[in-house]
């Protein structure tokens, strides 16, 4: 398996276990890679102002990173490399079928997000809060006016976030023919991207950028915003934690989150094949 020469990595339920911390080993693994000249590219749901920990924890820092469920390329230097953004007509209009739902709704654009019906969420999880969260950039919450007026303008993603499934399910079928790309990163959201928009093709368009083959990348994941991103690599690695439909997808099923899952596969397959 040496011929794996990117790795690309979903970050919550694959890199960090829910609730906990990257570990060393894992941190160990991405350094290991680096100093073999393989890159190792962090692709998250998380907007730019979620990120900052976690490369810290990782030590993935200088490498580009995908944000926003594959809306932006961030390069190293923290500018965006590329961008997809959701046509303001298509904004506007996945607006309008969220408000009929009591969800809080999140419009994500470069360095800002905007949050309107925050009292959706009776019990803000810690991991929410730090997805959402973030320095170094803007954050309106609660001003209906403001959101309507600026986060649906060049947006990268919106977002419906509820504690009940039943609510949830209902936002993706109303959702379901609006032409766009539609997923989820856990039972709690749906994200809506311009059309076409994934992990997957920005991880494609990544590694064209950088002169390696998807033959050539390994992806990890757990969740069906993972699941095109797993398709498009040439080894795709899905968490024992994750979703069925992943595991059925992927060349290889590591062990879960909280078991240094993504460690292990690395040190396996890419390490010590090189060695």
């Amino acid at each position: 398996m040496n011929d794996i020469r990117l790795i690309a990595s979903d970050v919550d339920g694959t890199m960090l276990p829910r609730g906990g911390v990257i570990s060393d080993r894992l941190r160990t693994s991405i350094r290991r890679c680096r100093e073999a000249g393989i890159p190792f590219i962090i692709a998250s749901g998380r907007w730019i102002g979620a990120m900052g920990d976690v490369i810290r924890q990782s030590g993935a820092e200088g490498m580009p990173m995908i944000i926003a469920n594959g809306a932006a390329i961030i390069g190293a230097d923290g500018a965006p490399m590329r961008e997809w953004l959701l046509d303001d007509a298509d904004a506007r209009r996945v607006y309008d079928i969220l408000r009929r739902f009591d969800v809080q709704i999140n419009g994500y654009k470069r360095g800002e997000l905007f949050c309107v019906n925050t009292a959706a969420l009776k019990r803000r999880s810690a991991m929410i809060s730090s997805y959402i969260g973030g320095a170094g950039c803007r954050l309106v919450t609660d001003d209906v006016e403001t959101f309507e007026r600026e986060a649906l303008h060049d947006a990268y993603k919106l977002e419906a976030l509820s504690e009940d499934p039943d609510v949830v399910a209902g936002v993706e079928a109303a959702l379901g023919d609006v032409g766009l790309s539609v997923t989820h990163s856990s039972r709690r959201n749906v994200e809506i991207m311009a059309a076409g928009v994934n992990k997957g093709s920005a991880l494609r368009w990544l590694a064209g950028a950088l002169g390696v083959p998807m033959a050539c990348c390994m992806a990890f994941g757990d969740n069906m915003n993972d699941l095109d991103m797993l398709n498009a690599a040439g080894w795709s690695v899905a968490m024992c934690n994750g979703d069925d439909a992943l595991k059925r997808a992927a060349r290889i099923v590591a062990p879960a989150d909280v078991d240094d899952g993504v460690a292990k596969v690395i040190e396996r397959c890419v390490l010590e094949a090189r060695t």
